[in-house]
């Protein structure tokens, strides 16, 4: 009997290392990202984002709907897709983007479900509510920061990291803000605050 629970117990701690660094990479990512998340943390104040989401959250779209729309975006046959750039604030999100393509390369806003509310360029997807980059971010309406992987992002192309943060709404969850950050500029923020 001891022996066994010395082997679950050495099989428990085998599992710690992975948790921490995949924690640790997460705290040295908001390090590095830090005057980035700041930048994102300020726009979670701004009311036309609050408004937008608040709205879309009010229509109260079922998953189902949310789905049909999904695959008419993936199609390219949803109106939305031009919609959701043109909106104040997709046109906002054009505006940061634009001014800083050489540090972002793309912007969006979801609903409290995970639906786009806005986006800059337009995303591959219309629902981002089964990708972490929501569900760590939204976190059950606690509201988190999270940062992805660095990947190729299918619909600009470009290698980047995405930073998503919870856009909130009397200190609950109403939706996420997430940007595309240049790996370029992942790189240079890393090489100054390892000086």
């Amino acid at each position: 009997m001891i022996r066994m629970l010395k082997v679950a117990l050495l099989a428990s701690l085998a599992l710690l290392p992975a948790v921490s660094q995949a924690e640790m990479a997460q705290a040295e990512l908001q390090k590095i990202l830090k005057p980035r998340i700041d930048g994102l943390m300020f726009l979670t104040k701004n009311a036309m984002f609050l408004d937008a989401i608040r709205e879309q959250n009010r229509a109260n779209a079922s998953l189902e709907e949310i789905q049909k729309i999904d695959e008419e975006w993936k199609a390219g046959k949803s109106p939305l897709i031009q919609e959701l750039q043109d909106n104040k604030v997709g046109a906002f999100l054009k505006n940061i983007i634009v001014q800083q393509s050489d540090v972002y390369n793309e912007a969006f806003v979801t609903d409290a479900k995970g639906a786009n509310v806005a986006a800059y360029p337009a995303t591959s997807d219309y629902w981002q509510g089964d990708e972490d980059k929501f569900t760590k971010a939204f976190a059950g309406g606690k509201g988190e920061i999270f940062i992805g992987d660095v990947e190729e992002d299918e619909s600009t192309k470009q290698t980047a990291v995405q930073i998503s943060v919870p856009m909130l709404y009397n200190k609950e969850a109403v939706g996420v803000l997430v940007i595309g950050v240049k790996v370029s500029v992942l790189e240079a923020e890393k090489l100054k605050a390892g000086k």
